[in-house]
């Protein structure tokens, strides 16, 4: 139920803060008559003219030299083809009116400040209301979009390419802000959302951050739909908040000590549903997240499939695992905390066993997704280099077979089996494991080694909390 209203709210709150914005960015009166717009066209060498409320602005192709600052509600300019060009100091297009709207300009450069909050910026939006960025680009700024007090501003259909710096997008105290189908290459985060409740980031493409990707602090009610992530330092993130739906989006190659598809942390009512996740160190990081589902994902090819963790100081996770396909992971669930409640049921996993005398396409056995290895191994990353060996095969095989009742309570009671019957999964993957049955007899002494290296490390502290 709190999942089904926060999805209300998620779609009902961003038609109210634009309502709201247009409201305020009404056309103005002059002298007591409303005032007419103007077009105004503007070639390259021109100084910017004085604007009044609601001019159109036509840029011809052709370079124009910055900063430029408009502080007039309602402008639109116009820029295709043309390139705003810094010189080295600040921002480079500041907008500091409601209702303003610039389509297909191109800035190149921005002043040298890198910060998480005030970054020179290609765009910077200050109280910038109801604005529209529509099919822009940027090279060479330290941030592509800055935007403070920007109620319900809106990119789409942009370009941005920069370095590891800035983010891309700073979005601070602007609720109902909206990215759409905009392609971010390189900067230290893709996004970065903080304390702007109703965004959204839709249909976009986030290439080798170097940091997050997607970063959400102190927000609610936050949608991150149909976006591929990839090839970041880090991972994407929701931290601190309440209400964020992750749905239909892409995360792969996110690999390294401190990678991980996507992170849910200290977060209450968080859906995750129709994603894929893909060769990354860990897909799915859950830590300290009392009120997540986990539905409908396709995990593959991943060293942890999902793995839930819990801080010194955070609550308890709860997790709704259902109706998820799991393959070629070395782990498919690793749970790092006594106290988290998971419910897994439904899921498709490669290990599971095939017997179904019914045919329903449901498992006659239950399948224990998890073992101790593999909550010990996300502890110790330097164990992963013995999941795949005979000996730790055997000790989860065993650990299936007999349960402790702590692993008992991860069991899936219903796993699914795909219609073509026993997965495939070639020879040469890295990340799969071997069945049981195919250890050839390996020694035991194997088995005891790999044991003893393991209890060496059963009171070491968790990622998070060396984080």
């Amino acid at each position: 139920m709190r999942t089904f209203l926060a999805g209300i709210v998620l779609a009902g709150v961003p038609f109210i803060l634009r309502a709201q914005a247009e409201a305020l960015s009404e056309p103005q009166q002059v002298n007591g008559a409303e005032h007419r717009a103007r077009t105004i066209q503007l070639n390259p060498g021109d100084p910017l003219p004085a604007l009044q409320v609601g001019d159109v602005l036509n840029l011809t192709p052709g370079r124009y030299v910055g900063p430029w600052e408009i502080a007039i509600a309602d402008v639109v300019i116009r820029g295709a083809g043309a390139t705003l060009i810094s010189q080295g100091e600040g921002s480079t297009l500041v907008l500091a009116a409601p209702g303003i709207r610039v389509e297909g300009l191109s800035v190149d450069g921005s002043g040298p400040v890198d910060d998480l909050y005030t970054p020179d910026a290609a765009y910077w939006l200050f109280d910038c209301v109801a604005c529209v960025l529509d099919g822009v680009s940027s090279v060479n700024a330290r941030s592509a979009v800055r935007a403070e007090g920007s109620w319900a501003a809106q990119v789409t259909g942009a370009s941005f390419v920069g370095a590891a710096g800035s983010p891309a997008i700073t979005v601070f105290d602007s609720p109902g802000f909206g990215l759409e189908y905009t392609v971010v290459n390189g900067f230290l985060d893709g996004i970065y959302i903080e304390k702007s409740d109703s965004a959204s980031v839709i249909g976009s493409e986030f290439v080798g951050a170097g940091r997050y990707a997607l970063h959400v602090m102190f927000s609610h009610d936050t949608l991150l739909e149909g976006n591929t992530v990839r090839g970041g330092r880090v991972g994407s993130a929701a931290m601190y908040g309440r209400g964020v739906i992750v749905r239909g989006n892409r995360f792969e190659g996110h690999v390294g000590p401190l990678a991980f598809g996507l992170l849910l942390q200290e977060l209450e009512v968080a859906v995750v549903v129709g994603n894929q996740f893909e060769g990354n160190t860990v897909s799915m990081l859950v830590v300290s997240a009392p009120d997540v589902r986990v539905e409908a994902n396709e995990v593959s090819g991943s060293g942890f499939g999902m793995l839930v963790q819990r801080t010194r100081s955070g609550p308890v996770s709860a997790v709704v695992v259902e109706g998820n396909r799991f393959r070629g992971n070395v782990s498919d669930i690793a749970v790092d905390d006594p106290d988290a409640a998971l419910r897994v049921h439904g899921n498709q996993f490669e290990a599971a066993s095939r017997l179904d005398m019914d045919g329903d396409g449901v498992s006659d056995v239950p399948h224990l997704p998890s073992s101790s290895f593999d909550m010990l191994a996300s502890r110790q990353p330097d164990l992963s280099l013995f999941a795949l060996s005979p000996g730790v095969i055997l000790w989860q095989t065993a650990e299936a077979s007999v349960p402790a009742l702590r692993l008992a309570t991860l069991q899936d009671a219903s796993p699914l089996l795909t219609a073509d019957g026993p997965w495939r999964v070639a020879a040469t993957a890295p990340l799969v494991h071997r069945p049981a049955d195919e250890s050839n007899g390996a020694p035991l002494a194997l088995g005891l080694i790999v044991s003893m290296v393991v209890l060496g490390t059963v009171f070491g502290r968790t990622p998070a909390e060396r984080a």
